[in-house]
């Protein structure tokens, strides 16, 4: 049978350029890549999404605001009726960039904030940055941009996860995504990072706790996908069905090449778009063969012997294989930990 969907929802690294040097950076970003794509290369790409049905394209890096032309590509993919949002660290979120943004049709902006100010602008490696954002939500705000907040929960957070809730609402930040932190890039040069799995299960603890008193309080707490799976923790709906990538969502590299997942190692890409169309990678038959072609016995030792594993699929697969080595075999699950499974990580 013919694969049917398309990639609603795509993630594009603008750039890998960056002006932070953040420890849990699973890209580690700084330096632009090698022939990053030209303007007329991007807008290329662009001309290529309508026929696949594309709603929105979140702009990512690095730090996407660096690439000089990032509100030219955005004006050409919201004259096209395509939602754009850019995920930012922040720093540039000064008065100046305000028009731009309204210019290029950005309708909304998520910024990272990774813990109380002393531990964000640690884990950033940039004191006052903790303030900088918080000017800068102001600033959006002001100027009716919607703003969220994405936090990459970890070992040196997880415990202030409520004081911050209470700063976002003081904010009146209206959206906060909550992701664990994933073993790659500068992260496995910060060991400090990583979760236990008591601090994971803290993290459900808290999220299915404080949702309710947030809701109330007008901020939205929504989990990551590589949060769950299959217990009274686990509060999305609908419930989880496996990792999403090469189904309806995939990524696009600075250089131009097609992964499944942004979070994932460069070396899952799928294709180039400076030798195929996304139409021709898209629906190779051979593409995306770990999610499409996923079956029962693909399950790895985490989760072979779990009675959800059909539908689970292995968990988030940039969880699985940041930890793992492998698809499938995600080792921080509510449903293994509170069964008291054990879970088997990478040697590292």
């Amino acid at each position: 049978m013919p694969f049917e969907s398309f990639p609603f929802v795509i993630g594009w690294e603008l750039t890998l350029a960056c002006n932070l040097r953040c420890q849990h950076c699973g890209s580690s970003a700084g330096q632009m890549r090698t022939n990053e794509l030209t303007t007329d290369e991007a807008l290329t790409i662009c001309n290529q999404f309508p026929e696949l049905f594309v709603k929105e394209v979140d702009f990512t890096g690095g730090e996407p605001m660096m690439r000089k032309d990032w509100t030219t590509i955005s004006r050409h993919l919201t004259g096209m009726g395509i939602t754009t949002k850019v995920l930012t660290n922040g720093i540039l979120l000064k008065p100046d960039i305000i028009p731009h943004m309204k210019e290029a049709g950005i309708s909304g902006v998520g910024i990272s904030i990774d813990g109380l100010e002393k531990t964000h602008d640690r884990i950033r490696s940039r004191p006052g940055l903790f303030k900088e954002i918080m000017a800068g939500i102001a600033l959006l705000q002001k100027n009716d941009i919607p703003a969220s907040v994405i936090t990459t929960a970890n070992s040196l957070n997880i415990r202030e996860l409520p004081a911050l809730m209470n700063q976002l609402i003081e904010h009146g930040v209206p959206q906060w995504q909550i992701q664990p932190v994933f073993a790659f890039g500068r992260v496995l040069e910060s060991p400090a990072l990583r979760f236990s799995r008591d601090e994971y299960l803290m993290l459900g603890k808290f999220i299915h706790d404080f949702s309710p008193q947030a809701q109330s309080e007008g901020l939205t707490i929504s989990p990551a996908d590589s949060f769950g799976y299959f217990t009274g923790l686990d509060t999305r709906e609908p419930p989880w069905g496996g990792c999403p990538a090469g189904w309806v969502s995939c990524g696009i590299t600075s250089d131009g090449r097609i992964k499944p997942c942004l979070s994932l190692p460069d070396v899952y890409t799928q294709g180039d778009l400076r030798k195929r169309t996304l139409w021709d990678i898209w629906f190779d038959e051979t593409a995306f063969s770990f999610t499409r072609g996923f079956a029962r016995d693909n399950l790895g030792p985490n989760c072979s012997s779990c009675d959800m594993g059909g539908q689970c699929k292995g968990g988030c697969s940039a969880m699985s294989v940041g930890y793992t080595g492998s698809f499938h075999n995600d080792p921080y699950c509510f449903h293994a930990i509170c069964g008291k499974n054990q879970p088997v990580l990478k040697r590292t």
